[in-house]
């Protein structure tokens, strides 16, 4: 009979076991245990708390046996919990950078997930996407920083057809976290990877009110869709009594949630630890500074993060740049458009075009009587293309920002509502709301030329009035135009993209925010006009890269038009040309950061400096 101390399972409660010579009662016991007091819930009978990660655990034993006279015995289920969830990082480090730099001793493995991945789906990877499948498949957990277009979610479903085929089964379903926008992708790339190889059991959570459908549905779907904004209260609380060892979880567009206090961030950083396979992706991971990727590697790494990374967030204000690629190097993959043979994108088309008499005017005006410089700022965007919005409340909203990821705020109090009428008389004294710009009307022939020459056009503008009016107009001339916005119905978008992708719509308008990330429109789509456009340098090349991605052949063309008010605020005119400078100063460094082979951070985006130094 042994009379080893215990650590043993009995149901769901975990409990140390003293043997009859006390081993666990010393004073020197006693001591080391009150280290670890809040490791239990019942102390005085040693019973632990279901929460106790892998990584506790394992310590908690490690300290007791260096401590005991015999070896504390260790319950067989207790066993397989850290077996199972145990992630060497140091071992899977060095799997990382051995799969990155194509080392040899992965060729019977990669020939053997090449050989069921083919099997399993019906449109074959390129090889630049298989090798990012495999990496990701071996590494369990990792980033793909692939840039947008480079076919990340075809490269994660390249993963999940090896893990979920049958002689592997080391998954059952895919839960995908990402912004609305990108549901759609999430649908109709599977269709495209699997083809009749695998019937679609989709899942949008967002739509659910019912927890006990939820879990019904659960049960016979093969990919899981929600929105940030809606993993909270009791979809949180679901989803991780619903998730498994065998649910893989992938954060996409991860970027969204790089503000360490995001509420958003918070909830998902609640989600699915009991998942084994666990991948975060995005074409942007340190937009603005190296404080972006603490939120990202807790997503991954949490049980992991304080013995390997280590990095408080202040840390990562002045990061030591070698040390923080060094650590992060193993454990993303990145492919960029050259990588798989995209063929580039021609120069911008510049169409720079003199303001009216009353335009000028109107210019001087808004220098001059709006104090607010964001107020500014965007009242001069405004009135370079439709004036008729200056009689409407300054919406930060036409941003697109995500609120608790800004970086300033915007206060409406320095100007009473007394003021703000004031300055709407007199926006309405100067006819605003008939002024015709010959920006708009240059961009509306640009468009009938290109619609014309029977090309499809997609157009991007900021402010809803303006897009609303670039559709009244067309469709007045004769031609169709869908329109997409924040507004639109979420169960009307997917039809007004597709005719207008697939069908005879040849026109379709929307902004960034909305329609920005996600979608593809590369195959029918090659000629893309900005009629307004911000500092919002991610944005802007996300809506770029809507029409230029994988897949193009090498004789195709990609052409982006971008219109202009003439004018400078140094003599109280317009601002468009500077913010396009300072939109390609900021898209060289992106690409710049994007095409090497360190992680640095794209661009210090602070919008409100930029603002600033273009307006005052």
């Amino acid at each position: 009979m042994s009379y080893n101390p215990k650590l043993i399972k009995e149901g769901s409660i975990v409990r140390l076991v003293d043997n009859d010579k006390g081993s666990l009662t010393t004073r020197r016991m006693q001591r080391l245990l009150d280290r670890y007091v809040t490791y239990f819930i019942d102390f005085d009978a040693k019973i632990l708390s279901s929460d106790l990660t892998y990584v506790q655990l394992t310590e908690l034993i490690d300290k007791l046996n260096a401590r005991l006279d015999v070896e504390l015995e260790i319950d067989h289920e207790i066993k397989a919990f850290i077996a199972q969830n145990r992630y060497a990082i140091n071992e899977q480090k060095i799997v990382g950078m051995t799969i990155k730099s194509y080392d040899e001793r992965w060729q019977a493995e990669l020939s053997h997930f090449v050989t069921i991945v083919n099997r399993e789906i019906t449109r074959p990877l390129k090889p630049q996407q298989i090798q990012a499948s495999f990496f990701l498949t071996m590494m369990k957990r990792a980033a793909n920083f692939s840039v947008p277009g480079a076919g990340k979610t075809a490269m994660m479903y390249g993963t999940f057809a090896y893990l979920s085929a049958l002689e592997i089964d080391e998954v059952n379903k895919l839960l995908v976290i990402a912004p609305l926008n990108a549901f759609e992708a999430w649908r109709t790339e599977y269709q495209a990877v699997f083809g009749d190889k695998r019937a679609l059991h989709f899942m949008n959570l967002k739509d659910y009110v019912d927890i006990g459908r939820v879990r019904t549905d659960w049960g016979i779907a093969d990919v899981i869709v929600i929105n940030y904004e809606s993993l909270q209260g009791w979809k949180l609380t679901t989803l991780n009594g619903l998730i498994d060892d065998k649910t893989m979880v992938v954060f996409d567009e991860v970027h969204r949630i790089k503000n360490p206090s995001g509420k958003r961030a918070q909830n998902a950083l609640q989600l699915g630890q009991q998942a084994r396979y666990r991948y975060v992706l995005t074409g942007t991971p340190i937009p603005n500074s190296y404080k972006d990727v603490y939120n990202f590697l807790h997503l991954l790494y949490d049980n992991e993060y304080n013995t390997y990374f280590g990095w408080q967030v202040g840390d990562l204000d002045s990061p030591n740049v070698a040390e923080i690629n060094d650590k992060m190097q193993p454990f993303f993959w990145r492919t960029n458009k050259q990588d798989l043979q995209v063929p580039p994108a021609e120069a911008d088309k510049i169409l720079t075009i003199m303001p009216s008499l009353e335009q000028i005017e109107l210019a001087k005006v808004i220098h001059a009587v709006e104090n607010n410089v964001l107020s500014r700022y965007i009242r001069l965007l405004q009135a370079s293309t439709n004036p008729a919005l200056l009689i409407e409340k300054v919406d930060l909203n036409n941003l697109g920002f995500l609120f608790d990821e800004v970086n300033f705020s915007f206060n409406q109090a320095l100007d009473t509502e007394e003021e703000r009428q004031a300055r709407q008389r007199l926006y309405l004294d100067m006819d605003v709301e008939t002024m015709r710009t010959p920006k708009f009307d240059a961009g509306m022939s640009l468009i009938r030329k290109l619609v014309a020459e029977g090309k499809k056009v997609i157009v991007w503008g900021m402010f809803v009035g303006t897009m609303r009016k670039v559709q009244r107009e067309l469709l007045e001339s004769g031609i169709e135009a869908n329109l997409v916005y924040g507004d639109t119905p979420k169960e009307s978008r997917v039809g007004l993209i597709n005719n207008f992708r697939d069908g005879n719509v040849p026109v379709l308008i929307s902004n960034p925010a909305t329609l920005g990330e996600s979608i593809s429109l590369h195959q029918t789509v090659h000629d893309a006009v900005y009629f307004e456009y911000n500092f919002n340098l991610t944005f802007m090349l996300q809506s770029r890269d809507r029409i230029h991605r994988l897949g193009l052949p090498d004789n195709q063309y990609t052409r982006y038009y971008y219109l202009m008010t003439e004018g400078d605020h140094a003599h109280n005119g317009y601002i468009d040309q500077q913010v396009y400078e300072r939109l390609k100063e900021k898209e060289i460094i992106m690409l710049n950061a994007i095409d090497g082979d360190m992680l640095l951070p794209m661009v210090e985006d602070d919008y409100l400096d930029d603002v600033k130094r273009i307006v005052t």
